[in-house]
């Protein structure tokens, strides 16, 4: 493979069909996810600070606001499962897109979009294909840690020196277990690049997918540890660049507080900071987005052995018709 040729034409591509970078950005949005934990804690008669005279009464909570909470919960959910939907779509835009731009010299937001909502299913089908078996492998894994912790502590009440050794045991079958998770974590990722792919560019169902994407994977397994390289020295580059930007503008926004006094003007300034970093972020975001996919698109039509834009075929030269024989010495 050549891969200057591939990451200069996804660069091409990415820089030259701006349009692709609304569905880098809405694919984009369904890549992450943030979670949050909760913590309690129960008082006692003793722990309250009140003294001994006052009579601990359990908080009102109006049913409004519970139905308040609880509609806004559901909101939530449905926003993320529409956030999901899009990005699956806007995925699958994407690689068709190229592969638009590839075929037929020429793409559009409708046209990609379109395709990607034309093939959603079968995209979703990948996606269920590439969870289950880290699903089965995590339940297996919760199971498996509570029986060696449980049996660890039967051992450690006969003998400390033996439940002292079943709790490093687990912790180390844990460690490689998890790091075994990781590896097969990124396999499944990878067979779901190649799969998706095979999905819109060969118009696959979701299983002959998912099978075309684990053969072409293990056909070219050179191949994408060496794009997975380049990808990431692009990270680190990336990051690097990302920092020192950073840098250079909060040096000056940290001189200018701690050297004046705080006002409105302050927090009008942060909130226009904030604003201007989420909208380049969101930017380059998308641009990203639109690189690695257009990338991963060309590799794959490289690796099934698909050609470039077909370059128009010379005019055959017709041999000349003649009546007549041309008269000697002619």
């Amino acid at each position: 493979m050549d891969y200057g040729r591939v990451l200069t034409r996804a660069w091409e591509i990415t820089w030259r069909w701006k349009i692709l970078w609304i569905l880098g950005f809405l694919a984009a949005l369904g890549s992450g996810s943030g979670g949050g934990g909760t913590s309690s804690y129960t008082t006692s008669s003793n722990d309250w600070p009140y003294g001994w005279g006052y009579t601990y009464h359990e908080p009102y909570i109006p049913p409004g606001l519970i139905a308040a909470i609880i509609g806004l919960a559901c909101l939530a959910l449905i926003i993320a499962i529409a956030v999901w939907v899009v990005s699956v779509i806007a995925r699958g835009g994407l690689i068709a897109g190229v592969q638009q731009v590839e075929e037929q010299e020429h793409t559009s937001f409708g046209l990609a979009w379109r395709a990607g909502a034309r093939r959603f299913w079968t995209l979703f089908g990948i996606g269920i294909l590439a969870a289950i078996p880290m699903i089965v492998l995590a339940i297996v894994a919760i199971v498996v840690l509570i029986v060696m912790f449980v049996g660890s502590g039967f051992a450690f009440d006969s003998s400390e020196a033996a439940g002292a050794m079943g709790i490093v045991t687990s912790i180390l079958c844990g460690g490689v277990f998890c790091c075994g998770m990781v590896i097969l974590a990124i396999i499944l990722q990878q067979i779901r690049i190649y799969a998706e792919r095979a999905a819109i560019v060969e118009d696959l169902g979701w299983i002959e997918a998912f099978a075309r994407g684990w053969n072409v994977l293990k056909a070219n397994l050179g191949p994408t540890i060496v794009l997975w390289i380049i990808f990431f020295a692009i990270g680190i580059v990336f990051l690097i660049a990302i920092g020192i930007v950073l840098a250079a503008t909060a040096f000056p926004f940290i001189a200018l507080v701690t050297n004046t006094e705080p006002g409105p003007w302050l927090f009008a300034l942060m909130c226009c900071g904030g604003l201007v970093f989420v909208i380049v972020a969101a930017l380059i975001s998308a641009i990203v987005q639109t690189f690695t996919s257009a990338t991963w698109t060309l590799a794959y039509r490289d690796m099934i052995g698909l050609a470039g834009p077909a370059a128009a075929e010379p005019l055959e030269e017709l041999p000349l018709e003649l009546d007549e024989e041309p008269a000697l010495g002619e």
